[in-house]
């Protein structure tokens, strides 16, 4: 049974949609910087949690290891098949990735990728990538564990260039997050199943890739590879100050920008 939580928001008024899809050991509160940006330039914005992540910390421990990227997957299908319009689709980190799995299923306008984690094929094992997850892909069968947030590892890797106070504020509200999913990220070589692979050609709308030039958790060059595989559907936007998360705290002020002249340009609400 999926514990999803977060139903779409149903408005006849509205035409514009956007559902963000947040990362590893996130929530919907993720996106409480970007909520009320996109809000302001007149979208309908939805913000699922996904499986067992609106949980307590412990609570979801107890369940989160096992579940699959494909669960998430099939959860975020149904959510956004539900939707009277359909939206673009945009995620954080493996959010970023979720969104592309997805949209490779689901109609929609756009899609936009916040710092995408690695697809399948891509090498991951960059030096500040291994710097960051050998804490966690030490343990044994953390494939089948749940992978509880580190603040040295988040701290150094993840929010780098957040101030302390955003730092933890964004680190106390982390919940566990799965080992299973990790494995098919981090070894897709091993995964039978291809979870984490992306079918491009699936996906024929623009695509908008944000990078951290400063990001060490997620290596610059796989939101660069990411944005290449779409070609000339993909606009690749880096920022040179930006860690991986770059829809809170001051770097917020050069993704909004990008943003809408990514919708204009693209006319992707021009009509239906």
């Amino acid at each position: 049974m999926s514990l999803f939580t977060g139903r779409p928001i149903m408005s006849n008024e509205q035409e514009k949609h956007i559902v963000l899809i947040h990362g590893t050991w996130g929530n919907a509160g993720n996106w409480d910087e970007l909520r009320p940006a996109l809000e302001a330039i007149g979208f309908t914005v939805h913000t699922p949690t996904l499986r067992h992540h609106e949980l307590g910390f412990l609570e979801c421990a107890l369940e989160i290891g096992s579940v699959s990227l494909r669960d998430y997957v099939d959860d975020l299908v149904t959510y956004i098949e539900e939707l009277d319009h359909s939206p673009i689709i945009a995620g954080l980190s493996m959010g970023g990735l979720l969104c592309q799995l997805v949209a490779a299923r689901c109609k929609h306008r756009g899609v936009v990728c916040f710092s995408p984690a690695p697809a399948w094929g891509m090498f991951n094992l960059y030096p500040s990538m291994v710097r960051t997850f050998h804490y966690y892909t030490n343990q044994w069968a953390f494939w089948r564990k749940p992978l509880y947030p580190s603040w040295e590892e988040f701290r150094w890797g993840v929010v780098n260039e957040q101030t302390e106070e955003k730092a933890r504020e964004y680190f106390l509200a982390c919940v566990p997050e799965s080992g299973k999913a990790y494995f098919e990220m981090g070894f897709w070589y091993f995964d039978r199943n291809r979870s984490s692979y992306v079918d491009v050609d699936s996906i024929q709308s623009p695509v908008l890739v944000f990078v951290g030039q400063k990001d060490r958790v997620v290596a610059p060059r796989i939101g660069r590879l990411t944005a290449k595989r779409y070609g000339n559907k993909a606009t690749l936007v880096e920022l040179p100050d930006a860690d991986h998360c770059m829809v809170i705290g001051e770097q917020l002020e050069n993704v909004m920008p990008e943003f809408e002249r990514w919708v204009e340009n693209n006319k992707i609400y021009l009509a239906d």
